[in-house]
């Protein structure tokens, strides 16, 4: 399905302060994704290349995936909630997430990933309309074997082509503010990440 979003103009505010869209990219060769990899939106140097997670905070989360002998564009590949750098890095509004999910959408079915990796709360939000990443972790932990859990969260653009089997798991953002912060349960959001990847592995 041809990506549809090369000269999107539907966000005013985003048209204003991109360099350029930044699409995703997906494993060579068309082959389907062990993993795909989901952001907020583009920063500044995603925004000047134009490829995501190029930055220190991408740079984090590929050193940890590689450790765990997944590789950006054999094993897994990289998208946005939002395409385009929103003014000064703020959060993209609930109305640019909801004009940039269908290209989310097409993105998934190009893919086929076995799992979904949301990087930060403001992502996994998006997909599971739950506030608060301890709680979508905690609420997907519990969950995870429901047939039915795309239908009870996702939104129908994601829900429409979202496979079969297809596990979800949120981490936490990776630039290092995030990353060193205390979780609610008073471990550094950087054990929490690497807990996450692995019990991703683990399933894969």
């Amino acid at each position: 399905m041809p990506e549809r979003s090369t000269h999107c103009q539907k966000c005013p505010a985003l048209c204003q302060s991109r360099t350029q869209i930044v699409a995703p990219d997906l494993p060579e060769f068309g082959r389907t994704c062990r993993v795909l990899v989901v952001g907020e939106a583009p920063g500044a140097d995603e925004d000047a290349q134009g490829k995501g997670f190029v930055g220190r905070a991408g740079r984090t989360l590929h050193t940890l995936l590689e450790a765990h002998g997944l590789r950006r564009g054999l094993d897994y590949g990289c998208a946005n909630i939002v395409r385009c750098r929103p003014p000064e890095n703020r959060k993209p509004t609930t109305i640019e997430i909801g004009h940039c999910l269908p290209y989310l959408a097409e993105t998934m079915e190009r893919a086929q990933p076995q799992a979904v990796l949301t990087v930060g709360e403001t992502a996994t939000r998006a997909i599971t309309g739950i506030r608060g990443l301890s709680e979508n972790m905690r609420f997907l932990a519990e969950h995870r074997q429901d047939p039915k859990l795309a239908e009870m969260l996702y939104p129908l653009e994601i829900r429409r082509v979202w496979p079969e089997g297809t596990r979800l798991f949120p981490m936490p953002h990776t630039s290092p503010l995030a990353w060193n912060r205390n979780a609610p349960d008073g471990r550094k959001w950087a054990v929490v990440g690497v807990e996450q990847v692995q019990r991703m592995v683990d399933v894969l």
